[in-house]
């Protein structure tokens, strides 16, 4: 049996870049956009289980997933006001949720951001939940598909 799309990839010329049509690129965007969504759902546990607003619990998951970040660096990756963020980690830092640490390169004013071992153990369900998820989609798309999956994400950093 030949494989088309081996044939394909070997053509004179073939640059894969180009294969995909408007509308299949608006479908992956649709569902990364669906699949972020799934996995965003459990921080939403966290925000009813620990009274916490929605933007909080995702502050939470995103330090879990990215320790060490900067103050400006997350401001920057949720596209949220510096207000609205020193508001949020204020009443995390309150909680015993987040642990502020000096930063050992560069600018020693410059804070890390960390979650404590409480904000860990807040997590813990919403990260397995989403390791679940997770798990369960490589499992369908299969282990071939594993490496394309983090070739495309990390492409698209």
């Amino acid at each position: 049996m030949v494989n088309v799309n081996t044939i394909r990839a070997n053509a004179p010329g073939f640059d894969p870049r180009l294969f995909l049509r408007d509308e299949e690129l608006d479908y992956g965007i649709a569902l990364l956009l669906a699949g972020e969504r799934a996995l965003m759902k459990a921080a939403g546990e966290i925000s009813r289980d620990f009274d916490l607003p929605p933007l909080a619990a995702r502050v939470m998951i995103t330090i879990r997933f990215q320790p060490g970040q900067t103050v400006t660096g997350l401001r920057a990756q949720l596209d949220t006001t510096t207000p609205t963020l020193a508001r949020i980690l204020g009443d995390l830092d309150r909680r015993g949720l987040i642990d502020r640490r000096q930063s050992d390169r560069g600018d020693r004013r410059t804070r890390l951001l960390f979650l404590s071992h409480e904000g860990k153990r807040v997590t813990d369900p919403a990260t397995l939940a989403m390791r679940d998820r997770l798990r369960a989609a490589y499992r369908t798309a299969g282990s071939g598909a594993v490496g394309g999956v983090r070739a495309v994400l990390e492409a698209l950093l």
